[in-house]
């Protein structure tokens, strides 16, 4: 056996203990080393797989993996939340094992095939894209090293040269030993040397903490120079009958500290469980929220229903929520006042918003009256300036002051005093210093407030369905009136609209999301039906193993027409070698023997025998293989009937 074949082998056996240990699956490790060692040794003949079955292969390995892995691998592995992608991690692997023992058998010496060539790419693009398991990483020269990764660069190396330097491999090896030693002490330099040469280069670059980050963030920050830098990726789509509310509440935060960071108010952490709910005829919980918003006249009650696009298992609500409901083991709101559902294994991450003008005076707490340590007679004045005869009048001077001022994405606020240039020099800012200053203003004045964060709903995909991206991630006010219900506005000017405008979506992106929801909408109505969804389920299932073996057999029924093909065209050649006892002379064509017949042959003879292997010749590996085999062996009877004579 070549030994570019075993370190080949023992590559594939490493790629599976790295993908079964990263998924927790062990089955994968087994069957990954079994396979390699039987492909090595070429028992069986295996048929390369072509593109039609590579994509039925493919298709079935993430079709299988959003159906069955999510439910069957283990709780908290990757491969459970993440079953469509460790689908076709897994049919990735199967192809370069399949790929493996298909490769015909090849001599020392000889260059790599391209079949192997495609192993060993795919191999490490799959051991470099996954992160390795924490007890495959070890601590060298105080460097972490992962060596599953290492040994897997060493083994694809050594498949690659093996089989070109039999003899002096081992002597070639001796050259990587200085570079297995150099490498991680050159990690040990750059790592001491690391944190000087940043810190030298610290005045030439923007620091790090002078953005702001996109998307919602539990605990909000003003920084004193920030530039808000906004995403188009989508963490939403909701669909609804009506328009729905555009705020979509993440956490309410109450308190900002010396560093201009909003906290929210200390308390329990709060855990809702199945006893905490009602179960409704589709199976999913329905928890009842605390509506304290104010009731209005014209208010109508809607039903909204939102798919997560996002990693994230944050819950986003309207303001006045009355219901949440979904396919939740649990409902807790953590320190960061940010409900964060636990979801059954495999759903959706999804969740329904049940309006209501039915709500409840909230309790008045001083907290929301709290004015932070920085706060002096300056703003104190000047927030006075807003006061009027009732709390409704001290919000709407508030609210005319901020939203007819400047709104900009690039800050430049006096580095010692950040807040006093924004609130006292009007400066331009964005959502979260107007929010900050509308709530404090609003504090001062002894109307409690509080900041809200959440996102903003304004991109319409059709009627029924609106798409939320990360740049729609905002910053509103609460305010409470004299008898305890809360009410929602928004300080931040209207030129906020033409910050959404100069990002708008691209109309590939806008009909993608568009079909993508569609798509969901249907299949959510067809699955709707326990049953039809296994029938559906299994039944895909089903299909495509049978395209599977369906194309198989046909290369292989071809394959098996060919190979008797040739072993009819063997017999013809045999039959004309031994009849004319001429010499077997594997490097001569049928030209080459039609120029060298022997010179005592008759004329008759010779001319019957140069017919025969021109027509050879001309029809051996010509596409029409049956007719052209027929028509030689016809030649070969007339030939033989002439050398009979």
């Amino acid at each position: 056996m070549p030994l570019g074949q075993i370190f080949l082998a023992l590559f594939l056996a490493l790629e599976s203990l790295h993908l079964g240990l990263s998924m927790e699956l062990t089955i994968v490790i087994w069957l990954g080393a079994v396979i390699s060692a039987l492909g090595a040794l070429k028992l069986v003949q295996v048929e390369r797989p072509t593109w039609g079955l590579t994509f039925v292969l493919i298709a079935t390995g993430g079709f299988l993996g959003s159906q069955v892995l999510e439910d069957w691998a283990l709780e908290g592995s990757w491969a459970q939340t993440n079953g469509l992608g460790a689908g076709l991690v897994l049919s990735l692997l199967i192809y370069q094992l399949w790929l493996f023992a298909s490769d015909e058998k090849s001599d020392a010496h000889s260059a790599l095939s391209r079949n192997s060539q495609t192993i060993v790419v795919l191999g490490l693009l799959l051991i470099l894209l996954i992160a390795p398991q924490e007890q495959t990483v070890m601590q060298i020269f105080g460097a972490p090293v992962a060596l599953l990764t290492i040994v897997a660069i060493l083994l694809a190396s050594l498949t690659l040269m093996a089989d070109r330097c039999v003899g002096y491999l081992f002597s070639r090896l001796l050259l990587l030993l200085p570079l297995l030693l150099i490498v991680p002490i050159l990690g040990l330099l750059l790592g001491i040397g690391q944190g000087p040469v940043i810190a030298a280069l610290g005045d030439l670059f923007p620091s790090g903490s002078s953005f702001t980050p996109t998307g919602f963030s539990p605990r909000q920050q003003l920084r004193a120079s920030a530039f808000l830098q906004p995403s188009n990726r989508a963490v939403m789509r909701a669909t609804t009958q009506n328009r729905p509310n555009p705020y979509l509440v993440g956490n309410r935060l109450v308190e900002l500290d010396e560093n201009l960071v909003w906290l929210p108010e200390e308390r329990p952490l709060t855990a809702l469980t199945l006893l905490d709910a009602n179960i409704e005829e589709t199976g999913q919980l329905r928890f009842e929220m605390n509506n304290h918003q104010f009731p209005t006249n014209n208010f109508t009650p809607q039903r909204i229903d939102i798919q997560s696009l996002a990693s994230s298992n944050f819950v986003f609500m309207s303001p006045s929520t009355s219901h949440l409901i979904g396919r939740f083991e649990a409902l807790t709101r953590n320190a960061a006042d940010v409900w964060s559902p636990v979801y059954d294994r495999g759903a959706d991450r999804r969740w329904g918003i049940q309006t209501s003008n039915d709500s409840i005076p909230d309790t008045f707490n001083e907290i929301n009256l709290q004015l932070p340590s920085f706060w002096d007679a300056q703003l104190q004045v000047k927030s006075e300036g807003f006061l009027a005869k009732d709390d409704q009048q001290t919000v709407n001077n508030v609210l005319e002051h901020f939203i007819n001022r400047s709104y900009s994405l690039e800050t430049n606020f006096n580095p010692e005093q950040p807040f006093h240039d924004f609130f006292l020099n009007e400066q331009p800012a964005y959502c979260f210093w107007f929010a900050t200053g509308a709530a404090l203003a609003l504090r001062a004045n002894n109307v409690p407030a509080r900041i809200v964060g959440g996102y903003v709903i304004h991109e319409q995909l059709s009627d029924e369905m609106w798409l939320v991206r990360e740049r729609d991630a905002h910053s509103w006010v609460e305010w409470q009136d004299t008898e305890g219900y809360w009410h929602t506005v928004d300080p931040t000017p209207p030129d906020i609209t033409n910050f959404f405008g100069g990002y708008e979506s691209s109309p590939f992106s806008a009909l993608y999301h568009r079909a993508a929801g569609q798509w969901q909408k249907l299949i959510d109505a067809v699955l709707a039906n326990e049953l039809i969804a296994d029938l559906i389920r299994y039944g895909g299932v089903l299909i495509l193993l049978f395209l599977f073996v369906r194309e198989y057999r046909r290369i292989r029924g071809r394959q098996e027409n060919l190979d008797s093909q040739t072993i009819r065209w063997q017999k013809i050649w045999q039959r004309f070698l031994n009849s004319a006892n001429l010499p077997v002379n594997e490097s001569w064509t049928a030209s080459t023997y039609a120029d060298n017949l022997p010179g005592h042959w008759s004329a008759d003879r010779t001319g019957a025998t140069r017919v025969f292997l021109q027509n050879y010749a001309l029809q051996r590996f010509s596409n029409n293989d049956e007719r052209a085999i027929e028509e030689v062996e016809e030649s070969l009877e007339v030939y033989l009937q002439a050398f009979a004579k």
